[in-house]
């Protein structure tokens, strides 16, 4: 049985206006995707393609039009319980958005501990030390406050955050896309080092070429709210010459400024 499973998923907004009803727009339209525990899925797509929606609708914030959702074989949106809430956790593209400025570092981890266990004092603390230790951060970074991190010190905070609960699956929604290359290097790494000391799955979300071939085993490409693309292995992916993909690296800006040019 698979981890995670999407079954013809589909998803319409409505806009509504003064007195007026606007035309429903699709933005998912039959998206069946499997991941498997222990890998990671790079889910690709430019802007606008539905990514962020289907993240939201696999945290159980969006409850899709049509379709099922199951996580450990359980429909997210049937069962009356909420344990996958704690198996499932994210990480965001901004950090300093995903995080409350009034509170510590410290503070930030423990949200998921304090929401999901009942831990005693001395056990959180200790708990709290390992987790921002295993981010590459010291003890005395759990009294900081967000405004005193760095966006990377910060996405790493974040991380920490996530792991907290022993989570079966991280959904990455373009957790690398607002850093600098050398943070965005060393944050996947970390993600690297945590999916296989821990056996994570990640469902990585992206239009980072760059960064879904560092870290993804499997990758599927999603375009105008449907799959278009789908390949099993990193190789297939990078020898893909499908349209889609090309689309993808014909919009990457090359690492160096040199190598870049300007379209008429």
């Amino acid at each position: 049985m698979s981890l995670l499973q999407m079954e013809q998923v589909s998803h319409r907004y409505g806009s509504q206006r003064f007195l007026s009803r606007q035309t429903e727009r699709t933005v998912l339209q039959d998206v069946t995707l499997t991941l498997e525990a222990g890998t990671c899925l790079g889910l690709l797509g430019r802007s606008g393609a539905g990514k962020s929606t289907l993240g939201r609708i696999l945290l159980g914030l969006e409850r899709p039009t049509a379709g099922r959702v199951l996580f450990e074989g359980q429909d997210i949106y049937r069962t009356t319980a909420n344990d996958y809430r704690q198996d499932i956790q994210v990480v965001f593209q901004d950090s300093f958005a995903a995080v409350n400025p009034k509170m510590t570092a410290g503070q930030i981890i423990a949200e998921p501990l304090t929401n999901f266990t009942r831990l005693a004092p001395d056990a959180l603390q200790h708990r709290l030390v390992t987790l921002i230790e295993q981010v590459g951060l010291t003890r005395a970074d759990l009294a900081k406050y967000p405004n005193q991190f760095s966006g990377g010190q910060l996405q790493r905070i974040c991380i920490a955050r996530a792991i907290a609960t022993n989570p079966k699956l991280i959904i990455l929604d373009e957790a690398v896309s607002s850093l600098d290359m050398v943070n965005k290097a060393l944050i996947l790494a970390l993600l690297g080092e945590l999916k296989d000391k821990y056996d994570l799955s990640y469902l990585f979300i992206t239009h980072d070429l760059q960064a879904a071939q560092a870290l993804s085993d499997r990758f599927v490409i999603l375009d105008q709210g449907q799959i278009v693309g789908e390949y099993p292995t990193r190789k297939a992916f990078v020898d893909a010459t499908d349209p889609h993909v090309l689309a993808i690296k014909n919009a990457m800006l090359a690492t160096h400024p040199r190598y870049r040019t300007i379209r008429k």
